[in-house]
């Protein structure tokens, strides 16, 4: 299975696992890539010019932080 959720994640980050609880509340599969954990993670997260945990890819749109947007954007993405 493909997932078009990923989300960056960093250890100990509190929003990080309040975005992670919400998806999966509401089963959305996401898949997880903890940059504190992984340097191919961290690289990429910094290639996306990452400045904050969690960001979330939901197909080609990037959010940054555990905001009302991200949340919409993976209701609608559920729904599809």
């Amino acid at each position: 299975m493909i997932l078009d959720i990923t989300v960056y994640t960093q250890t100990g980050c509190r929003f990080c696992t309040y975005l992670k609880d919400f998806l999966k509340e509401n089963n959305i599969p996401f898949f997880e890539k903890n940059i504190a954990e992984n340097e191919i993670y961290r690289k990429e997260f910094l290639d996306l010019d990452g400045r904050g945990v969690p960001l979330t890819i939901i197909k080609n749109d990037i959010y940054i932080g555990c905001t009302e947007d991200v949340k919409t954007g993976a209701l609608n993405y559920r729904l599809i």
